[in-house]
């Protein structure tokens, strides 16, 4: 018994001691891919003491397919680095010119950052583990421009029972880092920790009470929209059933 608690401390602890490791710092929380545009760039920052194996891909949406099977139409310089502590890499990022992309509209991927730190050769109990960051990668036809406040005004909410419904008739991605239902600016009830509706679709998001008891039916949704750069834009919409 003491063996196996002694093993587990150790477990935790060398899980705590990786945590710290952890020293990958990636300047921003999404990619806008505009179609004009040859490339873009993700700077990558090593604020940690020890140098860091770093490998990149983009992906059509399987987490868990392998960067050799990727389908994605990108190619990204260099796909594989070592960040020396406190020095920086530029990924390239750069769309296949044969790509048949959607005009009206845009497309979803996602870009992989893989970091592996190096391994302990002096303490044998010590974890290495690899942390994969994985962001969002919006294609954007020529044609649309930047996401504003007042696209952001087109999306309608209504309530069906238990279940939020957020339309969006926009050609844009709308991402949410926290959806409220709220009654006469009282928070009644909590519908999602975030989540996101694809152009010209519905999106169901189901209710969540914060054990608040609200004071009647709720009138209104206020959602944490996320722009281009990653800020938070919050809006008021009226709520229908």
């Amino acid at each position: 018994m003491e063996r196996y608690w002694l093993s587990t401390l150790l477990l935790i602890s060398a899980l705590f001691s990786s945590c710290l490791q952890a020293g990958l710092v990636i300047s921003g929380t999404r990619v806008i891919y505009p179609a004009n545009e040859r490339e873009v760039t993700l700077k990558l920052e090593n604020k940690s003491h020890v140098p860091l194996l770093v490998q990149s891909w983009i992906d059509s949406g399987d987490p868990n397919s392998p960067p050799e099977e990727s389908d994605a139409p990108f190619t990204i310089m260099p796909p594989v680095s070592r960040i020396e502590p406190t020095k920086a890499q530029t990924l390239r990022i750069a769309v296949t010119p044969t790509t048949n992309q959607a005009t009206d509209r845009e497309t979803l991927y996602w870009i992989n950052v893989l970091e592996v730190p190096p391994q302990s050769k002096e303490d044998k109990n010590y974890l290495s583990i690899a942390y994969r960051n994985r962001l969002k990668v919006f294609y954007r036809p020529a044609a649309l421009e930047d996401l504003s406040p007042g696209i952001l005004e087109q999306v309608s909410w209504r309530l069906q029972g238990e279940k939020l419904i957020g339309k969006n008739p926009t050609p844009y991605y709308i991402s949410y880092s926290s959806i409220l239902l709220s009654d006469k600016g009282k928070a009644a009830m909590a519908g999602s920790d975030g989540g996101m509706i694809a152009p010209f679709s519905e999106q169901v998001f189901q209710v969540k009470h914060n054990g608040k008891t609200p004071g009647g039916l709720p009138n209104t949704v206020t959602a944490n929209a996320i722009n281009d750069y990653g800020a938070f834009v919050e809006k008021t919409y009226p709520l229908s059933r």
